[in-house]
């Protein structure tokens, strides 16, 4: 069998491009074999056991802008994931290397280059991470999801094949979907979710604004909040006071059940977000993640923004009001039982895993 490897870490934005662009190779006979960060309570860790594949555990992380001991301690940290990166390398014999973003890609992907293992780097948002413009000087080929993001790498190693999305999301009816959540599929629905790591403020907002709504219209509108696990003790006691439909969960895997029966998401916009938002032809508020490195995901939403249909509104902005008048303005728009999904011919995986396999010697 051959093996790829395939580097994630961070959240499910950078992990579940990197699980479609699997399932794909091992669709073609390839085997998939991941690098995880060795945290076994992180969210890539958990995303890639439920994924059935097999991985390894790999402790690297950026190091710390300020000074500090573990600042001090860097340097030492490096060669260690270096050396334990070559054991790993040697112990797997991949015919190509993949990283998916951030830091855990550098060690990994820098001893394969030195081992003339072909590499090749995926870059999801339309700001490239730190490390994926270091190791853009020496992989292979950079792939890349937002065209706005080439003038940051050597045009003559890019190949844009967009972002990886999961096949399974799209295709669900409004009827089967609202089923499943046990929702009415004829009642306005808005999507609120803060992606892996959950958001607060969003979280805590979106509770009165729910509240309100429901006061208002009562049985015409219900709400789909994925909370994340930090605040869902809190929040899903709130939400049992209120007696209209709506659907409560910390984590949801089947996420596109949730796409399928809604109207409106309240989000926050990772490149996959987005990208899945622009393909199920969505109405949406992104709140960009604040302490995302150079504010890649305003850049994100930025790319598919559309006055009154899809808008971006700053966390240090975001009000109830807001958010009330947004989905006040869409909530009259005709309920459409099966959305006009913009499916590709060809599926990013798909172009992704043909240019793997080119680089394979």
């Amino acid at each position: 069998m051959t093996n790829i490897m395939i580097v994630v870490s961070g959240t499910g934005g950078h992990v579940y491009p990197g699980i479609a662009l699997a399932h794909e190779l091992k669709q073609i006979g390839f085997e998939p074999v991941f690098v995880v960060n060795n945290n076994v309570n992180a969210v890539s860790v958990k995303i890639v056991t439920n994924s059935g594949f097999n991985y390894e555990l790999l402790n690297f992380s950026a190091p710390s802008r300020k000074i500090s001991l573990n600042l001090f301690l860097f340097p030492f940290t490096l060669l260690k994931s270096l050396f334990l990166s070559n054991r790993l390398l040697n112990k797997i014999s991949p015919k190509v290397v993949v990283g998916m973003g951030a830091y855990l890609s550098f060690p990994v992907l820098f001893v394969a280059k030195l081992k003339n293992i072909p590499t090749l780097i995926h870059e999801q948002n339309s700001f490239p991470g730190l490390a994926n413009r270091i190791l853009s000087k020496f992989v292979d080929k950079v792939a890349i999801s937002f065209i706005e993001s080439l003038k940051y790498f050597n045009k003559s190693k890019v190949i844009d094949t967009s972002n990886p999305v999961r096949k399974d999301i799209f295709n669900i009816s409004r009827q089967d979907a609202s089923e499943k959540l046990n929702l009415d599929s004829e009642v306005f629905t808005v999507f609120v979710f803060g992606g892996s790591l959950g958001a607060t403020k969003l979280n805590n907002i979106m509770i009165d604004v729910a509240d309100k709504l429901y006061q208002k219209y009562q049985n015409k509108i219900q709400f789909i909040h994925i909370v994340g696990n930090k605040d869902f003790d809190n929040i899903n006691r709130k939400y049992k006071n209120i007696k209209y439909k709506k659907y409560i969960a910390e984590y949801m895997n089947d996420i596109g059940n949730a796409y399928a029966c809604s109207d409106i998401l309240v989000c926050r916009a990772g490149a996959g977000t987005v990208k899945e938002v622009e393909m199920y032809g969505l109405s949406a508020i992104f709140i960009p993640y604040p302490y995302a490195t150079d504010n890649h995901q305003y850049f994100n939403a930025k790319s598919i923004e559309e006055k009154g249909f899809r808008e971006i509104i700053e966390e240090k902005d975001l009000t109830e009001k807001t958010i009330i008048e947004f989905i006040e303005k869409n909530i009259n728009n005709t309920i459409i039982d099966k959305k006009r999904v913009i499916l590709p011919q060809v599926y990013p995986q798909e172009k992704l895993a043909q240019e793997v396999i080119k680089l394979i010697k």
